[in-house]
């Protein structure tokens, strides 16, 4: 499998050519008065839901440790974005939600959890049992959100990195 540059991703999405072809005629002697042709070219974007590259991890970060069913229940675990970081609360009433949708003990939820962060799916902050999600392997939101949030996170030498912002540079870039 060759590999691909974020270009070449980003061109891999799928984009629509619309056509319409309007004719306008005289109802009285159905005389064509004139016609009208226009095309648009048009790449989509990506809905409003929660997005998980299984695929991509998989090829990339050798997610097979960590099973899907996981991966859904700790998405539907994870709060919305609308530009701010995405965040996973790792509480009892949550790993209770992600054990009992994937029938395994709580145990098993926190090995899986260590997994996810050793595999840059999750990054430890700062508060204790919040995680920042990566976005580029499981996001939910608006596209135009997790895009932005995406510039953060770079795959680099075989690991996920993040770049962290402090208020000082948030302040700056202002």
């Amino acid at each position: 499998m060759s590999a691909k540059t974020e270009r070449d991703f980003l061109r891999g999405k799928t984009t629509a050519l619309y056509e319409s072809h309007h004719t306008v005629t005289d109802v009285t002697t159905g005389e064509i008065l004139y016609e009208e042709r226009s095309a648009r070219r048009r790449t989509s974007e990506e809905p409003d839901f929660i997005k998980i590259y299984y695929k991509a991890m998989m090829a990339i970060n050798g997610l097979d440790e960590i099973p899907l069913t996981f991966l859904m229940a700790l998405s539907s675990q994870l709060g919305f974005t609308n530009g701010n970081k995405i965040f996973f609360y790792n509480n009892k009433a949550t790993r209770r939600e992600i054990s009992d949708y994937c029938n395994i003990g709580d145990n098993m939820v926190q090995k899986y959890l260590r997994r996810c962060v050793a595999k840059g799916v999750l990054f430890t902050t700062r508060d204790r049992g919040v995680y920042e999600v990566n976005p580029w392997l499981i996001a939910r939101g608006k596209w135009s959100h997790i895009r932005e949030l995406q510039t953060h996170f770079s795959f680099v030498d075989g690991r996920w990195t993040r770049r962290i912002v402090t208020d000082t540079e948030a302040d700056d870039e202002e």
